[in-house]
């Protein structure tokens, strides 16, 4: 977006883009602004505001970070001077210097206009943007809650929308069946049994303080319980689990192996009881693409141009693209009207290329993102749009293979 243009709300996936982009800048000093503004601000009172500490700026040692942050306030008042009054869901502003070479500074400027209200006006300089309030847009509080175990290991997480993540990890020092020296049968028994039963005492802590808050707030979508062996029974079916908690139990499933890594086995394990659950919505979309992929029935395609030729034509039916693509399309346009796209990552798009039809030299018109590309293309041709995330193994296999693909209406070669 150029500097003169009026920002539009941006989507969710436009947003994490962003917040993704902005992570990644980091200033040598405080030389980083961020502003927010709620609905209903006087614009006027707010550009008094940023004036005033342009001013404060002058006390800054460092002759450097004082340019810099003056400068970056000097584009956010421009552009709060623009603004008559601000947008419904309010405005937040980010500016500073994102150069690499230093003493040769690049002042940037964003201006965000959220899916989700603002709350609170914020103004910080700082060495990184403040970027938690616009982090809690792109977040879906509501999770399914994961336990597994045996009598060896435990693992406690979430299912997070199409993410699986890790609170608590536990080992347990419940010996095996095999006697130690010197003790009898019937007291060994009794140690490992008192030993088993701490181990499930802890389980139920560590669950109880990663799921009660989310399910006494309503963000539990319910709980599934998973591991190889008995242990997993014995923790619902002796009482372990807090009351307000088993009732949120949805599914309890037996699984290879326990710890970490079965966390994304659980799931999925337990997609009938989850199946609602944005994750198994993305992978049975993929696993259908790569089902149809290897039974060469031609109703799968991938690769950015050769989806794109295939959404023109209208034969694509769903089109998937990772959210972790890095991919945007530059369109080309040369004197005699000749028009060419090329898909390419941002830092290596040119301002020109040659005409393959006259070879005149083609000028750059526009750069878009690519799921702004693909999604107006889509719209236009009925075709559905379904945003993959990369934190599932069908996820990961559709960025390896481009991020980009289709599943067909019907065969085109």
């Amino acid at each position: 977006m150029s500097e003169n243009e009026k920002p539009e709300e941006m989507s969710k996936y436009e947003l994490k883009k962003l917040i993704n982009e902005l992570e990644d800048i980091r200033g040598r000093n405080t030389e980083l602004v961020s502003l927010y503004i709620p609905a209903g601000y006087d614009m006027s009172k707010i550009s008094e505001f940023v004036t005033s500490e342009q001013s404060e700026a002058e006390n800054i040692k460092s002759k450097h970070t004082r340019t810099n942050v003056q400068d970056a306030l000097g584009k956010i008042g421009r552009k709060v001077s623009e603004e008559h009054e601000t947008p419904e869901n309010g405005v937040a502003f980010f500016a500073g210097n994102v150069s690499d070479t230093e003493g040769r500074p690049d002042i940037k400027i964003w201006e965000v206009v959220p899916p989700q209200t603002i709350e609170s006006r914020h103004y910080r300089c700082d060495k990184e943007f403040v970027l938690d309030p616009l982090r809690q847009m792109v977040v879906d509080d509501r999770v399914y809650g994961l336990i597994v175990t045996d009598k060896n290991s435990a693992a406690i997480g979430y299912l997070r929308g199409n993410s699986v993540k890790t609170a608590f990890t536990l080992e347990s020092n419940v010996p095996g069946k095999t006697r130690a020296g010197g003790q009898s049968a019937q007291r060994f028994a009794r140690l490992r049994k008192q030993m088993l039963k701490t181990f499930l005492q802890e389980i139920a802590e560590k669950a109880k303080s990663a799921f009660m808050d989310k399910a006494r707030d309503g963000e539990l979508l319910g709980i599934i319980i998973g591991g190889p062996g008995f242990v997993k029974d014995k923790l619902v079916d002796d009482g372990y689990i807090h009351q307000e908690l088993e009732d949120e139990i949805v599914d309890i499933e037996s699984l290879n192996y326990s710890g970490e890594e079965a966390l994304e086995e659980l799931v999925s394990k337990a997609e009938d009881a989850i199946e609602d659950s944005q994750v198994v919505h993305e992978k049975n979309l993929v696993n259908e693409f790569f089902t149809n992929l290897k039974e060469e029935n031609g109703k799968s395609e991938y690769g950015v141009e050769p989806v794109y030729k295939a959404l023109k034509m209208g034969a694509v039916d769903t089109l998937l693209i990772s959210e972790n693509v890095d991919m945007f399309e530059a369109t080309y346009q040369c004197p005699k009207g000749h028009e060419k796209e090329i898909f390419e990552e941002e830092a290596l798009i040119s301002d020109s290329v040659k005409c393959g039809e006259c070879n005149e030299e083609m000028k750059l018109e526009d750069i878009s993102d690519i799921v702004d590309a693909f999604g107006e293309k889509a719209e236009e041709m009925g075709t559905e749009l379904e945003i993959i995330g990369d934190g599932h193994e069908e996820g990961q296999r559709l960025l390896n293979m481009g991020g980009v693909a289709g599943i067909l209406r019907y065969r085109i070669r």
